[in-house]
């Protein structure tokens, strides 16, 4: 059985890789999951152990539970390593809570020292360390980036009532209770302290509860669904990231809700949609979605109804709160266990333009579709390199940039942004 040494520094692993080391004997427990060996500095080697078994892990988080309706389970993103065809298997990591604690917390991390000085007379006959290029190597740095993005959301909609899933201009239209009251609760995290800390997350959860209490899925119109889901998803932002250990738990058990809404919403968009055969064929249409010969292929959006902003604005949001409802579910759920789950069925599409999803007024909304040098770029995610041949840098937006970090990997939209937008979304400091 392994025990807590009070006194050895991290093990080299740990220190290497900057991460938290519980220092167990004989092995740490990311040495244990990674099947390692285990090195403390100044202490003899340890042999290698057998790996732990499935059943035998001591998981500090619970598995994420199956949805309850028997559809096909919508939990995590599919995170895709640049042009690569293949995955290895990822490990699975045992993190226990100071993984989500500052200053050890995973969007902190700019607080970390750079480097961890290490006595050279301590190590002067062990052979440098490579770490290892593997899947969980290659993605973290994608799921760190677009976490970052996530969890600064609540702030923005708070200060600027736009966030990369809600427009300013239809929650001023339509003015939903749900969402005035997620908006006063991000105001009120964004002047959390340590003195108003306990009041703040109180508000937070009672406002939460009251919303999944109240609403019901089944009965819900396509509006009311949309702004009780764009709400549940700014709490969960919030209570998943903010490394409170009892927020968190709470934000986890509500997941399932989250991804059985999103499922709920997809469904509205497409049983309310009015079909054309003749709409565009092409990847990127001039407006609507792509329209594949593939019977399972959805067509959301008809060419005429997509002349009108306010219906644009309602269709545009759907889809990108579905989106980032998936890819909160996943980032989550990699940093917690580690490993990246099933794809869920992302058949949808999202507008990837900034002229037209920034535009304040329907005027400006107009204008940017018939400007001559504004793409519409409607963009579907399973085929976002072909998409996305016809973008320019400045044509994305926070959505589409989160897409391609997680996509491209971080190298990869580095080089395609440029200096210039690689310091707006903040890749500079990656």
């Amino acid at each position: 059985m392994s025990t807590r040494a009070s006194r050895h520094k991290s093990c080299l692993k740990c220190i290497q890789t900057k991460r938290k080391c519980d220092r167990m004997q004989p092995r740490c427990r990311r040495c244990i999951a990674s099947n390692t060996e285990c090195q403390y500095i100044g202490r003899n080697r340890f042999p290698q152990q057998p790996s732990i078994q499935p059943g035998e892990a001591d998981h500090s988080f619970p598995l994420p539970t199956e949805p309850v309706d028997g559809t096909q389970p919508l939990a995590n993103w599919q995170l895709q390593p640049y042009h690569t065809s293949s995955m290895v298997s990822l490990p699975t990591l045992y993190l226990d809570d100071t993984v989500f604690e500052f200053p050890n917390h995973p969007f902190n991390l700019g607080d970390m020292p750079v480097a961890v000085q290490i006595p050279s007379t301590n190590i002067c006959m062990e052979p440098p360390i490579t770490p290892p290029n593997t899947a969980e190597a290659i993605i973290r740095p994608r799921v760190e980036f677009v976490a970052k993005r996530l969890a600064a959301i609540p702030r923005r909609f708070a200060s600027q009532a736009q966030t990369m899933f809600i427009h300013r201009m239809h929650f001023q239209y339509t003015c939903p209770t749900a969402l005035q009251d997620a908006m006063s609760a991000c105001a009120l995290y964004s002047i959390k302290t340590e003195a108003n800390q306990a009041l703040v997350f109180g508000h937070v959860q009672q406002k939460c509860q009251q919303l999944v209490t109240s609403t019901d899925a089944q009965s819900a119109s396509k509006m009311e669904l949309l702004a009780a889901l764009q709400s549940l998803v700014l709490y969960q932002m919030i209570r998943l990231f903010d490394g409170d250990v009892r927020l968190r738990a709470l934000a986890e058990a509500d997941e399932s809700v989250t991804l059985q809404w999103a499922n709920r919403l997809k469904i509205l968009l497409r049983d309310g949609a009015v079909v054309r055969h003749n709409a565009a064929s092409s990847p990127i249409t001039r407006v609507g979605f792509h329209t594949s010969s593939s019977p399972s292929s959805p067509r959301d959006i008809s060419v005429e109804s997509s002349d009108n902003w306010q219906y644009w604005l309602t269709t545009e949001s759907i889809r990108r709160t579905i989106i980032t409802t998936h890819v909160l579910s996943g980032i989550y759920n990699f940093l917690k266990l580690g490993y990246d789950g099933p794809t869920p069925d992302l058949r949808v599409s999202f507008t990837a333009q900034t002229a037209l999803w920034g535009a304040q007024s329907e005027s400006g909304w107009r204008w940017a579709r018939e400007d001559a040098n504004v793409e519409n770029l409607e963009i579907w995610v399973e085929r976002w390199d072909e998409a996305i041949m016809k973008a320019r840098p400045e044509d994305l937006e926070d959505m589409g940039v989160c897409v391609m970090v997680m996509l491209w990997g971080v190298e990869g939209a580095r080089g395609w942004l440029g200096r210039e937008f690689v310091a707006r979304f903040g890749l500079d400091g990656m």
